[in-house]
Parts: structure tokens; sequence; C-alpha cells
């Protein structure tokens, strides 16, 4: 399984270079509890971030869920997180929807809806790499390509024409930055 976690990377790094008090987040208290493998703590710091509005957070649960660290693992409910996070337009929780709907984790496998969220986290990425100094969104940029480069052959030319259609109505509804 290839799951991508980049956000935590890069929020473990820049997570370093945060005031004292902007790092008693729940969110950033996450990160911490992450960097030191307590994947419970993190659980629970992220799940109080949710009511605090934190988009990354949503994309951080769902990877523990997929994975099972500090969680039952419970592919249906990281899809459910990452649905909310992509539809806000976080770019790595639309590429795990890629890969979810690639692999038939937690939804039914289809290639078409795959490609879709795919193309919508190219392009979601592409939109905010420049002002990202953490480089998350080139490593999700990257992942996205390649992840499309790689299903593109599995795809009939109706389901190509198909997925690509998806991939800008996809686009256009989500492919904004995240608040």
């Amino acid at each position: 399984m290839r799951w991508r976690h980049v956000a935590l990377s890069a929020a473990i790094g820049i997570s370093t270079c945060l005031s004292a008090a902007a790092a008693e987040t729940p969110y950033n208290l996450g990160v911490e509890a992450w960097k030191h493998k307590k994947y419970d703590e993190a659980a629970r710091e992220w799940a109080l971030a949710l009511q605090d509005g934190e988009v990354n957070a949503l994309n951080n649960l769902g990877y523990l869920y997929s994975t099972g660290k500090g969680v039952p693992k419970d592919p249906d409910r990281a899809f459910q997180l990452w649905t909310i996070a992509a539809r806000y337009g976080n770019s790595e929780s639309q590429w795990h929807m890629g890969y979810a709907y690639e692999h038939g984790e937690g939804v039914g496998q289809d290639l078409v809806y795959a490609y879709g969220w795919y193309g919508c986290a190219l392009a979601s990425a592409s939109r905010l790499k420049h002002d990202d100094a953490s480089g998350t969104e080139r490593h999700i940029e990257d992942d996205a390509v390649a992840s499309l480069r790689d299903l593109k052959p599995q795809l009939s030319s109706e389901q190509l024409t198909r997925a690509q259609e998806l991939t800008q109505r996809l686009v256009d509804r989500y492919g904004k930055a995240a608040p």
C-alpha cells in the first residue's frame, strides 16, 4: 500500500518553526504525537482539531484509519474523512480519494472516479505549490502525475473520455485552495 502522508511530513517540519503558543493547538499536538509514534494520541488531538475546522486533520485522521495506526483500521471511515477534506480542496485527500477508488479501499473500485480524483489532486496541488514553502504540494503533484500515468492504460477510450469529463467537473467544484 502506498498511502501518502506528505502533509504529516510537511507539518512536522513546519511545527518546529512555530511559536510556543501556536504549537499548543490540537493539530500541532497531534503532529508532535505522530513524530513520537504515539498514534492514538495523534488521533485524539486531530479529532479535537476538527472542532477548529482544521481540514488537514481530516486528511491525517483518514490516514490513521486507513492504516490502523492508533485507531482501528477502518477504510470506510478513512474514505469518509477524505471525502470531506477533498471537497474543501485538500489536494492530499483528493489524491487519497483517487487511490481509494483505484484499489477499492473503503469504496467500490471505480477507475473512472480514481482518474477524476487524481486529476483533481493534480490541479489543486499545481495551483497551490507556488505558495507552499514545505514542498508538500510538489510531492502531491508528482504522485498525482504518476498515478494518472499508471492508471491511463487501464482505461478504455470510452472510460478515459468519461474520466476526463469527470476530472473537469471535480476540478471546477473542488479544485480550489482549502480554507
